[in-house]
C-alpha cells in the first residue's frame, strides 16, 4: 500500500457509520463493518501472538474468535450463542486469515490487516479504512501500531448522542448515564486530538448540513481527491451495516438534516439543564449552544463511578445551579456531593481491616468541608443494604442531614 490506512472514531451514535459509508463510496477507499480489534487486544496478552514460535497460529485464532452480539432482525449468520464472528461479517474464511498472516512478519498491525486488507482487495480498492466508534478511547494504541495513519474523529452534540443511546438495545438506561459515558470517552481522547498532527476532527452537524464542503476538506487532509459519489451511501451503508441492525438503517438513505438538534424537541428544560451541568464546558469547546447559567462547581465522591444511576438527584442539583465542570482552571469546588452508601466498596474498599480507618478518614473530610464552609449533599443508593459496620453507620448518620431526595425523572423518548 502506498498510503497508510485511515481510522474513524467517535462516541457511539455520533455519525461514525455515516462517515465510514461516505469514505467507502470513494473509488479508492474501502471500509467494512466494525472490528473492535483494538478493544479486544486490551483483553489479552498481545505479546504472546508475536512471540509464538508457531506464528501465525494463535494470532489467526484470535482474529477468527472475535465476535459481537447479534441484534439483527435476520440472525441467520449468528452462532448458537447469538453472536456474529468478525470474519463472517467480512465474508472471510479462517484459512484465508491464516494464509494472509503466514506471508507477514509477526505484528499486531498485520493481524488487523488480515481482515481489512483482504476486504479492500475484494472491493477493488487501494486503501482501507477501519471504523469502530469506541476505539476513540484507544487512539494512543492506534497511533503506536499505525504511526503514519490519519485518525478521524467525528463529534456530535452530546445531548443528541445521549438521546440516541437511550434508543438502542445496548445503550444507556438513563440520560445521565449516557452523558457521563460521553464525558469519559472525551476525557480519554481530547488531549490526543489537540496534540496529534495527523488527526482530524469534524462535527456531525456540519457534515449533515454541508456534506460536500466537509468531505472536500476531509479529503484534502487524507490526501485523496474528492469524489461526488461520496454523497451517495445507498450501497456502502448496507455493507457497513452487515448485521442489518435497525438503528443504522438511515445510513443507506439520503442525508437527513432533521437529525440535527434533536434535543430541542426531546429534552425537557430540566433535562437540558442536567446535560449542561455535566457537559457545559464540552458544549462550549465544540461550538454547541448553551441556555443555562450555573453559579457553583460541584465535586463528586467517589468520583463518577456509578453516577449514572442517580439521575433524579442530579436533576435536583443542576436545578440548584450546580455544575460539574470548571469555569476556569483555578476554580475550587463550592459543593461536595457524596454518592451511594457509605458501606459500599467504592467508599471503603474490600479489605475488612482498612474499612474502619477509611470511614474515619472520610468522616474527617466531611467535617473539614463543613468548616470551609462547603455545601454538602448526600445521594444514597437505592434499595436495602447490608449492615455496613459501625464506622460506616456513623458516617451515614453524619451525612443524613444532607440527604438529597427527588421525584423520579423520565428517559427522553
Amino acid at each position: 500500500m502506498n498510503q497508510p490506512p485511515i481510522f474513524v472514531v467517535g462516541v457511539p451514535r455520533s455519525g461514525t457509520t455515516l462517515l465510514a459509508a461516505m469514505l467507502a463510496a470513494h473509488s479508492r477507499l474501502s471500509c467494512g463493518p466494525e472490528t473492535h480489534f483494538f478493544r479486544r487486544l486490551q483483553e489479552v496478552d498481545a505479546r504472546a501472538f508475536l512471540e509464538d514460535p508457531r506464528w501465525p497460529q494463535e494470532a489467526a485464532r484470535f482474529i477468527c474468535d472475535i465476535s459481537h452480539s447479534t441484534y439483527a432482525a435476520d440472525a441467520a449468520s449468528s452462532t448458537s450463542d447469538g453472536r456474529t464472528r468478525l470474519i463472517d461479517k467480512y465474508g472471510l474464511e479462517e484459512a484465508a486469515i491464516a494464509d494472509f498472516l503466514q506471508g507477514q512478519p509477526p505484528s499486531l498491525a498485520a493481524m488487523l490487516a488480515s481482515v481489512t486488507e483482504q476486504y479492500m482487495h475484494r472491493q477493488g480498492k487501494v486503501r482501507w479504512a477501519e471504523k469502530t466508534p469506541d476505539h476513540l478511547a484507544l487512539v494512543h494504541l492506534i497511533r503506536r501500531l499505525f504511526p503514519a495513519s490519519p485518525i478521524v474523529r467525528i463529534v456530535r452534540d452530546p445531548r443528541d448522542v445521549a438521546i440516541s443511546l437511550g434508543r438502542v438495545p445496548w445503550g444507556a438506561q438513563t440520560l445521565l448515564e449516557a452523558l457521563f459515558f460521553w464525558r469519559r470517552l472525551d476525557d480519554a481522547s481530547s488531549a490526543f486530538f489537540v496534540a496529534d498532527p495527523n488527526s482530524y476532527t469534524l462535527r456531525y452537524e456540519d457534515l449533515i448540513t454541508e456534506p460536500r464542503q466537509e468531505l472536500q476538506k476531509l479529503c484534502r487532509f487524507l490526501g485523496e481527491p474528492y469524489e461526488e459519489g461520496m454523497l451517495d451511501t445507498s450501497r456502502t451503508g448496507r455493507r457497513i451495516n452487515a448485521r442489518q441492525v435497525p438503528w443504522k438503517d438511515k445510513v443507506s438513505q439520503p442525508i437527513d438534516s432533521s437529525r440535527v438538534g434533536l434535543w430541542r424537541g426531546a429534552l425537557t428544560p430540566a433535562e437540558n439543564r442536567l446535560a449542561e451541568a455535566i457537559l457545559g464546558d464540552r458544549l462550549a469547546r465544540y461550538g454547541y449552544p448553551q441556555e443555562v447559567h450555573f453559579n457553583r462547581l460541584g465535586e463528586l465522591f467517589p468520583d463518577e463511578v456509578a453516577a449514572g444511576r442517580f439521575q433524579d438527584a442530579f436533576t435536583v442539583l443542576a436545578g440548584e445551579g450546580i455544575r460539574f465542570w470548571k469555569a476556569h482552571p483555578d476554580e475550587r469546588p463550592a459543593v461536595k456531593i457524596y454518592l451511594g452508601n457509605p458501606g459500599d466498596a467504592e467508599w471503603l474498599g474490600d479489605h475488612r481491616l482498612g474499612r474502619g480507618l477509611r470511614a474515619l478518614s472520610i468522616a474527617a473530610g466531611v467535617v473539614r468541608n463543613l468548616a470551609r464552609p462547603m455545601a454538602l449533599y448526600w445521594v444514597p443508593g437505592q434499595g436495602q443494604v447490608q449492615w455496613p459496620g459501625y464506622a460506616a453507620y456513623l458516617l451515614q448518620r453524619l451525612l443524613t442531614p444532607y440527604r438529597v431526595s427527588a421525584p423520579p425523572q423520565r428517559m427522553p423518548s
